[in-house]
């Protein structure tokens, strides 16, 4: 599989940074990830610059937004698993995101309905794209 996460903003809280590298060290033997970390700014700002990174994208954009969708992680591991492209996964900066990254997106999801610091919003999404993959292949993590 191949993921590409566009993020706005670096990861400042070191634990939580510590914790994504966890998952991305085990999501390496079964998928490539690219990330791409863009400047914060404002909505309208960072909207445009992810719409830039999504131009020519050809990959299923998700997109992370708390007026998404909410799924299992078993429904959430059969879509990425039904992918026949890569996945493009967004996470916009603190304030929010531009309506037209949301209007971009194949899939508007929610983690939650509450809202998180789009540092956790990257670190339980990486949880989940590695729950979602083991998910997929059978394998043990997801109870």
């Amino acid at each position: 599989m191949l993921f590409k996460i566009i993020v706005v903003g670096k990861m400042k809280d070191r634990a939580l940074e510590a914790h994504v590298k966890t998952y991305m060290t085990r999501l390496s033997p079964y998928a490539k990830i690219e990330i791409v970390e863009l400047r914060d700014s404002n909505p309208e700002n960072e909207g445009v610059k992810i719409l830039e990174q999504l131009e020519n994208e050809k990959g299923f954009v998700i997109v992370l937004s708390e007026e998404g969708v909410e799924m299992t992680s078993t429904e959430f591991s059969a879509k990425l698993m039904g992918l026949d492209r890569k996945a493009v996964l967004v996470i916009g900066g603190p304030y929010g995101l531009a309506d037209g990254v949301k209007k971009r997106a194949d899939l508007l999801l929610a983690l939650s309905r509450m809202t998180f610091t789009h540092e956790m919003a990257r670190y339980f999404l990486f949880e989940q794209l590695y729950r979602a993959i083991m998910i997929g292949k059978g394998k043990n993590y997801h109870n």
